[in-house]
């Protein structure tokens, strides 16, 4: 059967987002930070133009060669910043003749396997798609994190994969299907949870600062990852601490950081009752404000130094949030005009 004008410009597209990845080397970039796709710092390094602006009609937009420039709204949250970026790059490198885009063509439909609208914005959601939530982007996680295709299943996880990959939860879900990693009557039901209960639950009885924040769950499993957030998150670890060897995790690299515990407790497993397992620890912080930190935590006895032997959690949080007007933070720090 012959293919679609929708289809194949899909293909030309993920083709497209596929070669600026090798052209990039993101693919090892990515994986040897432990984070995700830098699309700000992508769209530098090719010699594109971007600028944030208080945009109030438009998401975004692109203007084409030779001019090869990028605008993006500061009124909308970093995922958003993030996943219009990426979407208007697909204009450029597809040499589209240009776009202004509105939240209806970015934001509404599944960028996988959307087939409506013209072939330019097919071609830019999908260009989108592949270039922020690649194919091994999720099986990187899902091997670092122990995830199998159940652990997938389930929202709480999912939501914890999307802060990690800087995508919505929405659209890291239709990733799942896009890339067959789920079908996508599973991937409808992980749609139906919504967000705010997934913060809820994620953070207990705290709240994030605001409704662009997000509550992460890290343990000593995301050791020597780089978590790019907001400074209004909150920061939970969920620890296994052998308490009854005297081990105990040492927070005070935490609090010299600023960071505020808002609540610091340990369970035991009761079903079945096992002596001498571990304690789950669970800390739940919240940072100082804008900026990153190198977090070290190391588990100990509660009377000796720590030594290089100990466990330990080691993190760069990078809660920077939303970009503000003007150049991007990478195009700042390159030009030497911002921390």
């Amino acid at each position: 059967m012959a293919r679609s004008a929708s289809s194949l410009a899909r293909l030309r597209a993920v083709a497209a987002a596929k070669r600026v990845h090798r052209g990039l080397d993101l693919e090892r970039r990515v994986i040897e930070s432990g984070g995700q796709v830098d699309i700000f710092e992508a769209i530098d390094e090719l010699d594109i133009a971007l600028i944030f602006k208080p945009l109030t009609s438009a998401l975004g937009f692109c203007l084409p060669a030779p001019m090869r420039g990028i605008m993006v709204t500061t009124l909308r949250g970093l995922h958003i910043q993030r996943f219009t970026a990426a979407h208007e790059l697909g204009h450029v490198i597809l040499e589209h003749t240009g776009s202004i885009d509105k939240e209806q063509e970015i934001l509404a439909r599944d960028p996988f396997s959307g087939n409506k609208g013209d072939l330019p914005e097919i071609q830019a959601e999908a260009f989108a798609a592949e270039f922020l939530l690649p194919r091994w982007l999720y099986f990187h996680h899902a091997k670092t994190q122990g995830w199998t295709t159940g652990h997938l299943r389930n929202p709480d996880v999912v939501y914890q994969l999307s802060l990690r990959m800087g995508a919505s939860y929405s659209a890291t879900c239709w990733g799942l299907a896009g890339h067959q990693i789920l079908d996508r009557a599973e991937v409808e039901i992980l749609t139906r949870s919504k967000v705010a209960q997934l913060k809820t639950t994620a953070g207990k009885s705290f709240r994030p600062g605001d409704s662009w924040a997000d509550v992460w769950r890290l343990t000593r499993k995301d050791s020597g990852s780089s978590v790019s957030g907001n400074p209004d998150d909150l920061i939970r670890f969920d620890l296994d601490e052998m308490v009854d060897g005297g081990y105990q995790w040492d927070l005070s690299d935490l609090r010299h950081a600023g960071y505020e515990v808002l609540a610091d407790e340990s369970t035991f497993s009761r079903d079945p009752l096992l002596y001498g397992a571990p304690a789950q620890r669970t800390v739940i912080a919240r940072p100082p404000g804008r900026g990153a930190t190198q977090i070290r935590l190391q588990e100990r006895q509660a009377t000796d130094e720590a030594t290089d032997g100990d466990p330990e959690l080691q993190l760069r949080l990078v809660l920077e949030g939303k970009e503000d007007s003007g150049l991007s933070r990478v195009e700042r720090r390159r030009r030497g005009i911002g921390p």
